[in-house]
């Protein structure tokens, strides 16, 4: 037997469970609108924890626990700029709450009215970046809160579309997927969403690190705006399609 004809299959098979990955029948072209948005959450992060503060604005469990250590006397955390983030993520999840029940059930539209309220968030926080390299700690705290109200608008869609292993933040339970159900092989398709969406929020956090470390904030927070940008214009896009992907689950 020839090396293509053994190689073959497994590249068909791999091609298939790829498109699964991120376009399925039960959920359309969320994945991969999703995928884009995990990235954007290692961007964001790796970008507050370096340049606002040492908070986070999508892992509200990582703040949780630097309050804590602040609280327990250790040096380097900082209580306000924790709290203010998880009063942003508050804020945004209650507006993207509002954001999800407008959509009258279509999730494309969930997807379509949460992105526009993103949009607007992140651009105010380019403005701010924009307007002075190395902000004060007025301006810091300002973006710190806008950036978190974003991340909360997300996961309040996240939770409405229930679109399986795509949290977008919360990755434990993609990781403990990936290691529990390994029985369904590599190439499975829900194997392959896992590891792209591990693999996507890694990219984030590490491209996001350089960038801010390199050539400073703004720099680190461009490659997040131009996601939320493209994900927006998709969205819209499915706000119009038809579908039973469409339909709340």
């Amino acid at each position: 037997m020839s090396e293509d004809a053994v190689v073959a299959p497994w590249q068909a098979r791999a091609i298939v469970g790829l498109r699964g990955a991120v376009v399925d029948e039960r959920d359309g072209p969320l994945p991969a609108m999703l995928v884009a948005l995990t990235m954007l959450a290692g961007i964001v992060d790796a970008c507050s924890i370096l340049r606002l503060g040492h908070v986070f604005v999508a892992t509200m469990t990582g703040n949780l626990v630097f309050v804590g250590l602040a609280i327990a006397g250790a040096k380097g955390f900082a209580i306000v700029p924790c709290l203010l983030s998880i009063g942003g993520f508050i804020v945004g999840a209650l507006t993207g709450g509002h954001a999800c029940r407008s959509a009258g059930g279509h999730r494309g539209r969930v997807l379509r009215n949460v992105l526009d309220v993103k949009l607007v968030l992140a651009t105010i926080v380019a403005v701010l970046a924009i307007t002075d390299a190395h902000p004060p700690l007025g301006i810091r705290d300002a973006m710190v809160l806008l950036l978190a109200m974003s991340m909360g608008t997300q996961l309040a869609a996240i939770r409405f579309l229930k679109v399986p292993d795509l949290l977008t933040v919360v990755l434990t339970l993609t990781i403990t997927g990936v290691l529990v159900e390994r029985g369904l092989g590599p190439l499975h398709p829900a194997m392959l969403r896992r590891a792209v969406a591990i693999v996507s929020f890694a990219i984030g956090a590490v491209g996001g690190a350089l960038l801010v470390l390199n050539f400073g904030l703004v720099a680190g927070l461009v490659p997040g705006l131009v996601i939320i940008v493209a994900v927006t214009i998709a969205a819209h896009v499915a706000a119009t399609a038809a579908g039973d992907w469409t339909a709340p689950r």
